[in-house]
């Protein structure tokens, strides 16, 4: 037959490991979280570091790239082409870059 000191003890003991240890459970599990949230972060930044590194290499090295992005950014034309820019109904017709 158990004391019913020690089973008060054996209680006592347990709340306390309870208590304490309850807060770091949670801040591991907010921390596993975190760590979650940054992994896909970092996949998405990768990702998109990966096009980037892709665009400046064509940019460098793609002639026909090169145009394709003066013709649409900075609206180029070659020399003797006229260019002609359709206006929808209600769209004013002057440029904003």
């Amino acid at each position: 037959m158990k004391k019913p000191g020690a089973v008060f003890i054996f209680f006592t003991i347990l709340v306390v490991f309870v208590v304490l240890l309850a807060p770091r459970i949670v801040q591991i599990q907010k921390l596993s979280d975190r760590s979650r949230d940054l992994e896909i972060e970092l996949k998405r930044l990768q990702a998109e570091n990966k096009k980037q590194e892709e665009e400046l290499r064509m940019l460098r090295e793609d002639p026909v790239y090169i145009e394709k992005v003066a013709r649409e950014k900075f609206r180029k034309a070659k020399q003797g082409e006229i260019v002609y820019k359709v206006v929808k109904e209600g769209e004013s017709s002057e440029t904003k870059i």
